[in-house]
């Protein structure tokens, strides 16, 4: 089976690079770029530039919980597509410093995560999986679909290859 690290840190750095990808490609697109900032798939979801610092901070804090490495704060005060793929550079620099005999052994431990209304524990293997990739997909692909809905030419390749994507 693979290690709690193995199908986290590099799958998290692997995703963010496809994210600045369809970001990149959203800026070079000449759309506006407050329309695309603030764009929402329904009036009660958050917006594009929400969705990329959940995504980035579901894959920092999951390094922080599984690791027990110190957490590092990013301030949600990004104002610009430019902005927000600096945070997803932060971010991926953040998890590439995470050590992976940090994770050894992290599968059993019990993680409980508190929120303004509830608690919720895990192990750090149901952490992983029930959870945090579940949610880190979640927002990235939301992030997929408003570029696609506000007409950035993106298609799966780009979202599956990120850099590595043609065009």
């Amino acid at each position: 089976m693979p290690s709690l690290y193995a199908i986290t840190i590099p799958v998290f750095i692997q995703k963010l690079h496809s994210l600045d990808h369809l970001l990149a490609k959203a800026i070079a697109s000449g759309l506006d770029e407050q329309d695309l900032f603030e764009a929402r798939l329904a009036p009660d979801m958050f917006p594009l530039s929400r969705q990329v610092q959940i995504a980035c901070d579901t894959a920092k804090l999951a390094a922080t919980r599984l690791a027990q490495i110190e957490p590092r704060a990013m301030a949600d005060e990004e104002k610009s597509l430019t902005e927000l793929r600096e945070r997803i550079a932060k971010t991926i620099a953040y998890l590439e410093e995470a050590d992976p005999a940090a994770f050894e052994g992290r599968e059993t431990a019990e993680i409980t995560l508190e929120f303004p209304n509830m608690k919720m524990t895990f192990s750090g293997q149901s952490l992983v999986t029930d959870f945090t990739l579940p949610n880190f997909y979640f927002h990235l692909t939301i992030a997929y679909a408003l570029l696609r809905m506000k007409g950035v030419s993106i298609g799966k390749m780009d979202f599956l290859a990120g850099a590595q994507a043609p065009g």
